[in-house]
């Protein structure tokens, strides 16, 4: 029978590893990337999150600014495209940038989505009975206000 290792506790998390960790969270938006870097433990640091209310806050700031960078860097890609190498007969012969147009149109679709071909639109014939049902809610609308307008003046005439 082998002995078992004793359980080997976290060590303190230092101030300083703490903001290390903070740091590194708000450059790549990423918990575990921002945990290797900082060389913590990443139950530690959800730990640490949950029991320290001020790293908590720091750490959800940290997290949307890590999100809005890959947001920023998805963009640029995707007006810049990525370098590739161009090769013939196994030698390189030159670069060339290719615009990854899924990535463009995800974004797209995300932010202007008449773009993207995701807004909805209707027929002609659908149209055409939405401007019907229109007309006569406007109709009705009218009466509904010229029944009130009699009342009024009806209740005006008896004070």
């Amino acid at each position: 029978m082998t002995a078992k290792k004793p359980r080997r506790r976290n060590p303190r998390l230092t101030d300083e590893k703490a903001n290390a960790f903070i740091e590194h969270l708000a450059r790549s938006g990423s918990v575990s990337v921002a945990a290797e870097r900082a060389k913590v433990g990443r139950t530690q640091m959800y730990e640490h999150r949950r029991t320290h209310k001020r790293f908590a806050q720091a750490w959800t700031k940290a997290l949307a600014l890590g999100v809005e960078r890959l947001h920023d860097d998805a963009i640029t890609r995707a007006l810049e495209g990525d370098e590739r190498s161009i090769v013939r007969k196994g030698e390189i012969i030159g670069t060339e940038r290719r615009i990854d147009n899924r990535l463009v149109q995800f974004l797209l679709k995300v932010h202007k989505p008449e773009f993207a071909g995701s807004a909805a639109t209707a027929s002609e014939s659908e149209q055409a009975a939405m401007a019907k049902k229109l007309k006569a809610a406007a109709k009705r609308l009218d009466a509904h206000r010229a029944r009130q307008a009699a009342k009024n003046e009806k209740k005006d005439g008896n004070a």
